[in-house]
């Protein structure tokens, strides 16, 4: 059995937040056990803190893991050159790695589907060097999904994103593929064993 954290549980929220959040909550804890206790229980504290410490230790070493303003720049003007068709392959290549069968979509949706097992999805760059994305090509991929019995979409978009469009996505497990990932997406550094 797989264990999973619930997406709304405290380490799973302090998992997104900043590192310092973490040793700010260790170090309240720490400090609350001195003030009640008057510091005959300073271990117990320094215990309790112990999974926060942990936590912020593990989200600064994922910031540091992340790419860099400037090369994401850079990838956002590299991408700008390619057709969406090159682009979806090289995002592509990264599944490929992890043994998905990724075949041509037919259909004007998307460009590929990534397929391993009990995972299907549909990778659309249709329109990433839109200015803003809206909630009609979402809804074109959820139908030509649905149609073919996907589990997910990936949405690939360089753009603004509105409220309503990223309320849709929520609801019809499409991630974005926006700077940042496409950075690590393209220097073949995306962790895809977390989205699994």
């Amino acid at each position: 059995m797989e264990f999973k954290m619930a997406k709304g549980s405290l380490f799973a929220v302090l998992l997104r937040s900043p590192w310092w959040y973490s040793i700010l909550i260790g170090l309240a804890i720490i400090a609350l056990g001195v003030i009640l206790f008057e510091g005959k229980y300073l271990i117990l504290g320094v215990m309790a803190a112990l999974p926060f410490m942990a936590i912020a230790g593990y989200s600064a070493y994922r910031e540091m893991q992340r790419p860099r303003q400037k090369r994401i720049l850079e990838v956002q003007q590299e991408a700008r050159t390619m057709t969406a068709s090159v682009l979806a392959k090289k995002i592509a290549a990264n599944y490929e790695k992890l043994n998905f069968d990724v075949t041509p979509f037919k259909g004007d949706a998307a460009e590929l589907e990534l397929e391993r097992g009990k995972h299907k999805f549909l990778l659309s760059c249709k329109r990433f060097k839109a200015a803003n994305t809206g909630i009609e090509p979402l809804k074109k991929l959820t139908v030509a999904g649905e149609k073919h019995k996907v589990t997910g979409y990936l949405y690939v978009t360089l753009g603004e994103i509105s409220k309503n469009a990223l309320e849709y996505a929520h609801e019809h497990d499409i991630e974005f593929i926006q700077a940042e990932a496409l950075t690590e997406y393209l220097d073949g550094k995306i962790d895809l064993q977390e989205t699994l």
